[in-house]
């Protein structure tokens, strides 16, 4: 452990405080939702400045400090920067996020793919990464009408349409050649494009993946296949990406099945949020969790499905658990410090020694962290709306 923590550079005096307030099992003051996001929010506007392009930084490490920016996660930022400016009134975070969707532009592969993981090195293009990146370029689109957008979201989603296999899995092209029901998001992807193209080919390809995502859920409500590698508990992360994928893929394609699937998870993961709003990490089959710290991604995410679920059937239990797991992330967010660095950022693992991107603030943990406030603000004062949370 102790060589872990040098290794990681947990011994530093800006990562030494944080790592003693965790062992110590101190939090911060939970405030109105609009000053944690506009923290959130600031901190993914110094992510993209951290970088020498207009992609935004992976996020911010002890170990490794800015990293480079990453594709995938960019473009899954450019909706929630854009439903935050909408929300906070402020237009320059459209521009911020069309300077991000202009970047992906850049970064699209030959083929239509979008490289794997971050751009300070080649990358071949990954199945899941695209399909993320499609998120914002289709907002991109929405909020410009640019139709350099929607081509290359066409070109992308062509590319995925060509690498799925006859029985709707993805194995070529995606992350160690193994199938992913997590890619369930992808086809979500794919959906949304369709939406505005009408594409025949991406609705059916989209389809047999979903179709395959429902077969893979055993009775408990947990899915086959969501883990990153085969034999390995799946992080709550990877779990959210499958069921908020069936959730919004069916609710836009008006799938029942689809609903009830992603509800059947959501309901079974209700039941393990402690009363202080934390929920482990990762889990095995039947639920047990499967380590001693929050992922706290998947916290963000899943709240962001228990606020969908609440404002689309009416049922309390989704808005209060969401509720509490918002009030943990909230208390973990400092929105004083004057390191620059961490102020409005979120952790991958509390504490932050845990197994997901242990000593790291991700930026897609402040995206879903966003996406999840925004989401509770939207059901607090119109519980007849829905914002998009791509």
């Amino acid at each position: 452990m102790i060589a872990r923590l040098l290794r990681k550079r947990l011994h530093r005096p800006e990562a030494l405080r944080l790592l003693v307030r965790d062992v110590l099992g101190r939090r911060g003051p939970v405030l109105d939702n609009r000053r944690h996001l506009e923290e959130a929010a600031q901190w993914i506007l110094r992510a993209q400045a951290a970088t020498p392009d207009d992609g935004v930084s992976g996020g911010y490490s002890f170990e490794d400090g800015w990293i480079a920016s990453y594709p995938e996660t960019t473009g899954y930022i450019i909706p929630t920067l854009l439903a935050y400016g909408a929300y906070a009134g402020a237009p320059a975070y459209r521009d911020y996020a069309i300077s991000m969707a202009r970047w992906e532009l850049e970064v699209q592969l030959e083929g239509g793919g979008f490289p794997g993981h971050f751009v300070d090195r080649d990358h071949p293009p990954v199945v899941f990464n695209t399909g993320q990146v499609i998120f914002g370029l289709v907002a991109a689109f929405e909020a410009t009408q640019d139709e350099r957008f929607l081509a290359a979201a066409r070109r992308a989603g062509r590319w995925l349409v060509s690498v799925l296999d006859a029985d709707g899995v993805w194995r070529r092209f995606d992350y160690l050649g193994q199938p992913h029901s997590y890619n369930a998001r992808t086809a979500w992807a794919m959906v949304e494009l369709a939406s505005i193209t009408e594409d025949e080919a991406l609705l059916m390809a989209a389809r047999r993946h979903l179709d395959w995502a429902c077969a893979m859920q055993r009775p408990s409500g947990w899915f086959d296949h969501s883990s990153f590698s085969a034999g390995t508990p799946p992080f709550l992360h990877t779990i959210a990406y499958t069921s908020q994928g069936l959730l919004e893929a069916g609710l836009q394609l008006k799938e029942p099945r689809y609903v009830a699937a992603a509800e059947h998870t959501c309901r079974s993961l209700l039941e393990r949020i402690a009363p202080g709003g934390y929920v482990p990490g990762t889990f095995h089959p039947d639920w047990r969790p499967a380590a001693g710290y929050s992922c706290l991604t998947g916290n963000a995410q899943m709240s962001a499905q228990w606020l969908r679920f609440y404002s689309v059937t009416g049922d309390r239990a989704f808005r209060d658990g969401a509720l509490r797991v918002n009030a943990f992330l909230k208390s973990l967010q400092d929105c004083t410090t004057t390191n620059f660095n961490l102020r409005g950022a979120v952790k991958g693992s509390h504490p932050i020694w845990g197994g997901y991107l242990f000593g790291t603030y991700p930026n897609w943990a402040a995206k879903f962290f966003m996406d999840a406030l925004l989401m509770e603000e939207m059901v607090q004062t119109r519980p007849e709306a829905c914002i998009r949370c791509w």
